[in-house]
């Protein structure tokens, strides 16, 4: 960062009022001033005037009007991002103060893709929480696409994540840490573990539970389906959450698709089986990512410690990255 951008940002903070950062807020979720404005009390005129300052003060138009509304120019985008973070910064403000003022010693919000939880995120978390007790932890599992825009908006502070969803955005630095098989899981006693081997066309003849469409792990699926002579499985139940998954297994004949170490741990306590079906490494890796734009903060490095030591336990056969 030059002095100059530096400089040229402490005049725009001077020249910011929290008004206009909560009305940027609004109008990112509204589209509507008249709608933005009654959701802070707010008359439209006054909201009108907040904005038109507001661009004097950036130097550029942030909106785009029309009779539909109003449509945030890129710059506009930028700035209700930022006026996100800056809403989430405060809010996480409040919450360690309320912490610290209970003997609590801070907070972590942490977002996980499902295959983290057995191997990494639970041995982390959990040594973490053995070595910082009074660190409020909260974990968010979802898919990498969900995680990335929680991150981006402040709502989280660092995840377990596929970086196949981040391309070549610049907003974030992401760091290798595994590279995992996946296996098809079934109920105990399914007919398919019976057989020595299944090839993979017979899959597509079951029926399934699989994560929805559009996420991550159904598009690098998309060729292993495609060799099943389908578009896909067509008896499907889709779900996000991995115990319905489980559930649904366990009452059926139902088929799943699972990275290697969350299938291991429901093999390990005997509540599924794998199918003996080779499928092709599809699935890549998964890995820590942050905010470029956004400090570590001591709880942050406290967890990334312990990931780095999760996976010095970790078994040395594995087929792992390491993690700096």
């Amino acid at each position: 960062m030059t002095s100059d951008t530096f400089d040229r940002g402490l005049m725009l903070l001077r020249h910011l009022k929290s008004a206009q950062l909560l009305l940027l807020v609004a109008l990112g979720e509204a589209a509507s001033l008249r709608k933005a404005a009654a959701s802070l009390n707010m008359t439209q005129p006054t909201a009108t005037k907040l904005i038109q300052d507001l661009e004097a003060a950036v130097g550029y138009a942030l909106f785009e009007r029309s009779s539909r509304g109003m449509r945030p120019t890129p710059y506009g985008e930028v700035m209700i991002r930022h006026a996100r973070l800056v809403q989430m910064e405060v809010i996480r403000t409040r919450e360690e103060i309320d912490s610290l003022s209970k003997g609590a010693s801070g907070a972590i919000k942490i977002g996980a893709v499902v295959s983290a939880i057995p191997f990494l995120l639970a041995k982390a978390v959990a040594a973490l929480k053995l070595e910082h007790p009074g660190l409020q932890v909260s974990v968010d599992v979802n898919t990498s696409d969900v995680l990335v825009a929680a991150l981006l908006n402040g709502q989280l502070d660092v995840l377990l994540a596929r970086p196949l969803v981040l391309g070549d955005r610049s907003e974030f630095d992401y760091v290798d840490l595994i590279d995992e098989p996946l296996k098809v899981v079934g109920r105990k006693q399914h007919p398919l573990t019976l057989k020595a081997s299944v090839s993979i066309s017979e899959l597509g003849k079951w029926p399934w539970t699989l994560l929805p469409a559009g996420s991550p792990m159904r598009k690098v699926l998309a060729p292993v389906f495609a060799e099943m002579r389908l578009p896909g499985p067509q008896n499907i139940v889709e779900t996000s959450s991995m115990m319905t998954m489980v559930a649904l297994m366990h009452e059926s004949d139902m088929l799943a698709v699972m990275p290697g170490d969350v299938s291991d741990f429901y093999i390990r306590h005997n509540l599924l089986d794998e199918i003996p079906v080779m499928l092709p490494s599809v699935m890549g890796s998964y890995g820590i990512v942050t905010g470029r734009d956004r400090p570590i903060t001591p709880g942050v490095a406290a967890f990334l410690s312990q990931l780095r030591a999760a996976m010095e336990d970790q078994d040395q056969g594995r087929n792992r990255l390491s993690i700096f």
